[in-house]
């Protein structure tokens, strides 16, 4: 079995980490384009020198002003909308996972640079969810970055 098989599998069989995914989705998926921007913009600050991978998309501190940042965060969130959608079957996981991590694989993105990702999506659970937010689903979503990491 492949890595990225193993690591889908453990998160497809993990009904705990399942339900913080879907019910954290469904509070960070209530306005998509918001989300991914406030993701983008948390990623930017807690990493600059990410922002060399993003340069394709121009100014990316100009925020909602900047369509080419709102296409690829809006992009980003529906990405992630398939990985929730996919939780309860190992094989969609991994197709969806795979076919995320080509577009990855094409910019030079490492599973390490990949992985930064945790730490600005920590702050936007945290922001989106407020009282509701824990550590838990951190480490449901932190999982779920796994399986990528692992595909790239």
């Amino acid at each position: 079995m492949s890595r990225v098989a193993e690591l889908a599998n453990a998160v497809v069989n993990n009904a705990d980490q399942k339900d913080l995914l879907r019910m954290s989705w469904g509070v960070l998926s209530v306005d998509m384009e918001g989300t991914g921007l406030m993701l983008m913009a948390n990623l930017f600050k807690t990493s600059p020198s990410a922002k060399g991978k993003f340069a394709r998309l121009g100014d990316v501190s100009a925020g909602k002003d900047n369509s080419k940042l709102r296409g690829h965060s809006i992009t980003l969130m529906y990405a992630l909308q398939n990985f929730v959608d996919a939780l309860d079957d190992v094989d969609r996981l991994k197709c969806v996972v795979e076919k995320f991590a080509v577009n990855h694989i094409n910019r030079q993105i490492s599973s390490d640079e990949f992985g930064e990702i945790v730490g600005p999506l920590r702050q936007t659970l945290k922001a989106r969810m407020g009282n509701y937010f824990d550590e838990d689903t951190v480490a449901a979503w932190a999982s779920l970055v796994a399986v990528v990491q692992a595909a790239l």
